[in-house]
């Protein structure tokens, strides 16, 4: 039954990237006017001016409401590779996905001794199990739909990028997309062209009442993902739901 109804949301989320992307966004909250996080995109772009992002982080943001849940397009998967953490508690930040159905059933992606160059490898197979590096991590999800989230191990803490679950109403997150414009280079990596098919994230690693809202305590790039917008999933769970039923009806007749 579970592989069933995970092939039909899997063919629901092709439909859903149809749809179109626009709809209430709010941008985040930069304590510092969103200058720490440019400085990172500036200081990974190489081309075509050196050392300046084409990427706005204050008018280019996607937006909480549309980064809440993702995706992976790859048909392989999706490789994410952290750009920078500047942070205190980086040795201790755990990145990873969760089961939007299911906020409780998480995969971490990067431990807290990853660091800047590091890359892993997400891919969720045809029966919703999640691999990270080809090794299963024996957590199924409800599909091939997900949402990331920060564990700040040191603080206990944990951010999500919808920002509902977050118990300070903050969003943790921003997110942007690649323009296929900049060459950028990563570290320890070979430069190459930041494309439309990968989301650089920044994220924020302390709660509102004491963070400074800078989002470069994490920063990665993730490639072969797309964000599905809330309004977008809800109808693809519906269609989901669906096409289960009617496809156990199908098979009793």
């Amino acid at each position: 039954m579970k592989k069933e109804s995970n092939v039909v949301l899997k063919t629901a989320v092709a439909a859903v990237f149809g749809l179109s992307m626009a709809g209430s966004a709010q941008a985040v909250p930069f304590g510092d006017g969103g200058a720490a996080l440019q400085g990172v995109l500036d200081g990974i772009t190489v081309a075509p001016t050196p050392g300046s992002s084409s990427v706005n982080v204050t008018t280019d943001e996607i937006g909480d409401g549309i980064d809440s849940w993702w995706s992976i397009t790859g048909a392989g998967g999706s490789v994410a590779s952290i750009i920078v953490e500047l942070a205190a508690f980086a040795n201790g930040n755990e990145l990873g996905v969760y089961d939007p159905t299911n906020p409780g059933s998480q995969v971490t992606v990067f431990s807290g001794a990853a660091t800047a160059g590091s890359q892993a490898f997400l891919s969720i197979k045809v029966d919703g199990s999640v691999f990270v590096n080809n090794v299963d991590s024996g957590v199924d999800f409800n599909g091939n739909f997900f949402g990331y989230f920060l564990n700040v191990t040191n603080t206990g803490n944990k951010f999500y990028s919808d920002t509902n679950l977050n118990f300070d109403g903050l969003d943790h997150m921003a997110a942007y997309q690649g323009t296929n414009t900049d060459t950028i280079q990563v570290p320890t990596l070979a430069a190459g062209l930041w494309t439309n098919n990968e989301f650089v994230m920044g994220w924020e690693d302390l709660a509102a009442p004491v963070s400074d809202r800078d989002y470069t305590d994490m920063v990665l790039i993730v490639e072969s993902v797309i964000p599905v917008p809330e309004p977008s999933i809800l109808a693809l769970l519906g269609l989901g739901m669906l096409g289960f039923v009617g496809s156990r009806r199908l098979n009793k007749a």
